[in-house]
């Protein structure tokens, strides 16, 4: 069965290779990203029948409002799955006593507020699919999220913006996840390893195609049960 995919932060990384796999597995994939013309790896997948470029800021409301617009003109039957894969490390050195306010702003603002601001802005396009029809809302966190285990995961306390905002979004996804389970959604909070990417550097001994084919494998197996959990991209619940 052919799905449709809306995939933010489209442009590289996790989220180019999302859009890659998605693609290659014959399903429809709304690659949203801030500059989406300047990434020749995302162009070469555009066709604009199964795979569509839409120039997203979601930070910004207007940029929001304008990337459903478009999407809803090439999905007019809804989406089946949202992808809040777009986010931002901030300082990845700064601990706790050396991470100024600025960095926990957008840090913040980028990870926690402009996914609930995403996902609320595209819920009548999935809502769209029916109460029949199982929709699925993936947003991408991290181990380094998990208040139980940051004590062995990151001892030193590094990057704590992003810690502190994945931990937000935990919440945040589990708050939705509770919200929508009436309506046959599954929202769940999701990490993708240690990846060779910009953010997870050349050390990170997990592959791009190895984290994205066990997120979409994930994906496509969840049930009611794991709403509102937290997953890797192995299929493992992770603890808060």
């Amino acid at each position: 069965m052919s799905l449709t995919y809306i995939v933010t932060g489209a442009s590289r990384g996790l989220g180019l290779e999302f859009v890659t796999q998605i693609a290659a597995k014959g399903h429809t994939v709304f690659a949203l990203a801030r500059n989406p013309s300047a990434s020749e790896g995302l162009q070469k997948l555009v066709d604009n029948k199964k795979v569509f470029a839409v120039q997203l800021d979601t930070t910004d409301e207007k940029s929001i409002k304008n990337a459903v617009e478009e999407v809803s003109k090439n999905a007019p039957q809804g989406v089946d799955v949202l992808i809040n894969n777009a986010g931002i490390s901030g300082d990845r050195g700064g601990n706790i006593r050396k991470t100024d306010d600025e960095d926990y702003i957008n840090v913040f603002t980028t990870n926690v507020v402009a996914v609930a601001s995403v996902t609320n802005a595209f819920l009548p396009l999935l809502r769209q699919r029916g109460q029949d029809h199982t929709k699925k809302i993936l947003n991408m966190s991290s181990i380094l999220a998990s208040i139980s285990q940051i004590n062995t995961i990151n001892p030193t306390g590094k990057a704590s913006a992003y810690s502190v905002s994945k931990a937000a979004l935990n919440m945040l996804t589990k708050l939705t996840s509770n919200q929508l389970a009436s309506e046959n959604f599954i929202v769940y909070a999701s990490h993708p390893g240690w990846v060779k990417t910009d953010m997870g550097g050349d050390d990170a001994p997990v592959e791009k195609k190895d984290s994205i084919a066990g997120m979409l494998k994930v994906i496509e197996n969840l049930t009611p049960e794991q709403n509102g959990s937290f997953i890797d991209y192995q299929g493992n619940q992770l603890p808060w």
